[in-house]
């Protein structure tokens, strides 16, 4: 964590970094009832206790953020369908992509254009990749110089289908990453 989030933030964050196995490309439910209903009912000001929220909509993009990582796919689209934003429409990719709905998260990828988290990203994934016996991917990320979220969405579909443990366990662990920068990104603009 890069953010000096809020002790209520961090301790949502402490229990979802805890999940094994890692959060699941498409969920079939919410991973912790308790933490879900924790964010949904929390207002911002509950949220990012002892610090001042400067832009709500990007206090909603941590909220949304928070409620994916936790599997609770519904509640998170319900908010970032709300956010006018490419941080919102990113929120709102990812959450289509886990749906699983592939082509309508590459539409709100599209919306996204290039967003300031794609080069942590890719340099993120490149790092997980150093540690893998994985060889389809590492060409196809070091020949762009930043991440193509349309490819990591035609890779989790294509994992989705041919059930590549070791390949979902990579798709698994960018995708924590991925939520994590945006998460961070997303927190440091809630507070100006």
């Amino acid at each position: 964590m890069s953010a000096e989030y809020s002790p209520v933030i961090t301790d949502i964050i402490q229990k979802l970094e805890t999940r094994q196995p890692l959060p699941p490309l498409a969920p079939e439910k919410e991973w912790d009832g308790a933490i879900a209903k924790q964010i949904q009912s929390a207002s911002l000001d509950e949220l990012f206790e002892g610090q001042t929220v400067k832009d709500t909509e990007f206090g909603n993009a941590v909220k949304s953020g928070l409620l994916l990582w936790n599997d609770a796919l519904d509640a998170s689209h319900t908010i970032s369908q709300q956010l006018n934003s490419k941080t919102g429409s990113y929120w709102h990719g990812i959450m289509h992509r886990r749906e699983p709905d592939y082509s309508n998260s590459k539409y709100w990828f599209g919306r996204v254009g290039n967003h300031p988290v794609f080069p942590a990203l890719r340099k993120r994934a490149l790092d997980i990749l150093a540690d893998s016996k994985l060889a389809d991917y590492p060409e196809a990320i070091q020949e762009r110089d930043t991440w193509n979220a349309y490819q990591f969405v035609d890779w989790c579909q294509a994992e989705s289908e041919n059930g590549r443990e070791q390949a979902i366990g990579f798709l698994q662990k960018v995708q924590v990453e991925e939520i994590k920068l945006l998460l961070d990104y997303s927190y440091r603009h809630t507070l100006g």
